[in-house]
């Protein structure tokens, strides 16, 4: 599954976490939200750290997860303080149409078994109508925009997929 990432130092870790945005191989933060993708039995999921690691320049999104099973999934997620959450769409937007991403998600999706999906993290709740704006000017759909704060129970990704 990690075959697709070219650089193996993005991708996250159990132990020795390095980026410091992973805090294990299933789960990452940043700004004080966190997002994990816990996988089913008979499934795999690996984080990896996009922002800065696996592209370097440009608008860009937090990370991205890989999750193996009946259904591949490669899902893009942006955490975002609430004041900042109409940068996020742009930053999910411009990282779909990413050269270096299109690549990975080619790699992972050998077969039409494959969806991609995107997510916000954010601490704030983001009325409907807003939601839907956002999406069309960036062109982007969204799958759910999550909350998480520091106090919070971090939200499963594969809750959602």
């Amino acid at each position: 599954m990690d075959s697709c990432i070219k650089d193996k130092d993005c991708i996250c870790k159990d132990y020795n976490s390095i980026p410091k945005e992973c805090i294990d191989k299933k789960t990452i933060r940043d700004s004080g939200k966190s997002i994990k993708l816990e996988p089913k039995k008979g499934e795999e999921s690996i984080a990896v750290i996009v922002d800065n690691c696996l592209i370097k320049k440009g608008v860009k999104c937090d990370a991205l997860f890989l999750l193996k099973g009946k259904i591949n999934y490669v899902v893009l997620v942006e955490l975002k303080g609430f004041g900042e959450i109409e940068k996020a769409f742009k930053q999910l937007s411009k990282t779909s149409k990413n050269s270096e991403y299109k690549s990975i998600k080619e790699c992972f999706c050998k077969d039409e078994n494959c969806k991609e999906e995107l997510f916000i993290v954010t601490n704030g709740i983001l009325p409907k109508h807003t939601k839907e704006r956002f999406e069309n000017d960036n062109r982007v759909r969204i799958k759910a925009v999550l909350q998480n704060s520091a106090t919070t129970t971090i939200p499963n990704l594969r809750e959602y997929l």
